[in-house]
């Protein structure tokens, strides 16, 4: 009986050990359910990192263009317009670097922004953004079916020879791609100004095809006449010194001309409209910068003060083929895209050839016989090298000198030569630019970095009247 209450007692103890075994594997199937969620919570969150590390660095890269874009806009920005806000909440101008300091020091020096006109290298900043990265990217193997597309149509545009009533067909052209382009997994990352861009792009590589460009130039025989026009009419009026158009000394002297007169010329070179417009609005933004350095403490330049300097660029840079290019930029630059500042600069360009176009003594400050001599004699000169054959040029001619140099037709500084002449003439001279004639700086004023007076009329013999809206 013993042996009986031994076996009932060890098969209740097996019985215990079952159950803790049962409860033991139960608690480790719950621990290892939890572990599960664990790692699946860990996955996750490894997944969300991974996501936040890709939108940090999808943020720092537009975060990197915006900088680009902010520089690009703001490199040619007149000071004025760089601290228009921080003026209005109360800093001082002299703190903006648009006065002279209170010791009477000079010009204090805008952060970030590049008083030295001599070595900047502003001018040589991308005239189209991200073309080279849209054209490295339109080569990728990826990218072969619309790169396929864009040459279809560019040998069909050179088998229609484009004339200047073809820019629709370059239109609608461009706005049917720009679908494409963003569902590209090359470019479906991209913000709204990133697509901005593409398309620009994608225009300046069809227009600026020297076939393109060659055939649409020379469809218009009207605008051929008009560029020969207005060439003859820039030379014949070569003559023409700042104090003619009421431009005062310490502008007549600043470098600033000759870089804004540079950037218009580079109108020639250029292709695609958007290069071109990008010309007029660096060279004016240019002028304007420059009219805020030298401005008197009355305010910023205004439109009156900045049209005749423009003029005087124009006149002086003697750009070929100027009314073809205008009319190719008005009408080959995408509508949504010619607005703001560019396009009123493109309007203040129309009136500066207008006015070139018409000018005469009345619109001028000089003599009437003065005017009509040294025009004749302009005249004379620019019809006998139209006799003679083209002389050869070289490295000390001015570009454009063949219809517009000198009255002499001597060959002119290098570019680089009259921006020093120009520096050192600012800086230390206290007479008048080297181009200048005796009869045309009586009325300068003296010492030459004085505010710039302003006349009884207003500033200058060019009034609001001249100003296209």
């Amino acid at each position: 009986g013993s042996a009986k209450w031994r076996i009932k007692a060890l098969e209740a103890r097996v019985a215990a050990q079952q159950d803790e075994i049962r409860e033991l594997k139960a608690q480790l199937a719950e621990r290892e359910q939890s572990l599960t969620r664990l790692q699946q919570r860990n996955g996750v969150l490894g997944a969300r990192l991974d996501d936040k590390e890709k939108d940090i660095e999808t943020l720092e890269g537009r975060l990197s263009k915006l900088k680009g874009r902010l520089k690009d806009a703001d490199v040619f920005a007149p000071r004025a317009w760089a601290v228009k806000e921080a003026v209005q909440g109360g800093y001082a101008l002299e703190a903006a670097g648009l006065l002279p300091n209170a010791n009477g020091s000079g010009m204090a020096k805008a952060k970030g922004t590049s008083t030295n006109w001599l070595s900047s290298d502003d001018c040589d900043s991308p005239m189209v953004p991200a073309y080279q990265d849209f054209v490295r990217l339109l080569f990728q193997p990826s990218a072969a079916p619309l790169l396929g597309m864009v040459e279809s149509f560019l040998q069909a545009l050179l088998n229609k020879n484009p004339k200047m009533t073809d820019y629709t067909m370059v239109h609608n052209f461009l706005g049917a791609m720009e679908n494409p382009f963003r569902s590209h997994k090359l470019w479906r990352d991209g913000d709204e100004n990133d697509m901005l861009e593409v398309v620009d792009a994608l225009e300046a590589y069809i227009l600026s095809q020297d076939q393109v460009y060659k055939s649409i130039a020379a469809s218009s025989s009207q605008h051929q006449a008009q560029d020969e026009h207005l060439q003859r009419r820039m030379a014949c009026l070569n003559f023409v010194q700042p104090t003619h158009l009421d431009i005062s000394k310490v502008h007549a002297a600043h470098p600033g001309l000759t870089i804004a007169r540079q950037m218009l010329h580079r109108i020639h070179e250029s292709r695609a409209p958007q290069e071109m417009i990008e010309c007029v609005f660096r060279a004016a933004r240019i002028i304007f910068r420059m009219l805020n350095e030298t401005t008197s403490s009355e305010g910023t330049a205004s439109a009156d003060d900045f049209l005749p300097v423009f003029i005087y660029c124009v006149l002086k840079a003697a750009t070929p083929g100027l009314y073809t290019a205008i009319e190719y930029m008005s009408l080959f630059r995408r509508p949504s895209r010619l607005s703001g500042e560019r396009h009123y600069y493109l309007v203040q360009l129309q009136t500066a050839v207008a006015f070139i176009d018409h000018m005469d003594a009345a619109s001028l400050t000089i003599d009437a016989d003065h005017f009509n001599s040294k025009y004749a004699a302009c005249e004379n000169a620019y019809n006998a090298r139209l006799s003679q054959p083209p002389p050869a040029l070289d490295s000390t001619t001015e570009p454009g000198a063949g219809a517009g140099a000198g009255e002499a037709g001597k060959p002119l500084a290098t570019p680089e030569d009259e921006v020093r002449e120009s520096v050192a003439t600012l800086s230390l001279s206290q007479s008048a630019p080297a181009h200048a004639r005796a009869e045309d700086t009586e009325d300068w004023p003296d010492p030459i970095y004085t505010s710039p007076a302003r006349n009884s009329t207003g500033g200058t013999a060019l009034n609001a009247a001249h100003v296209s809206e």
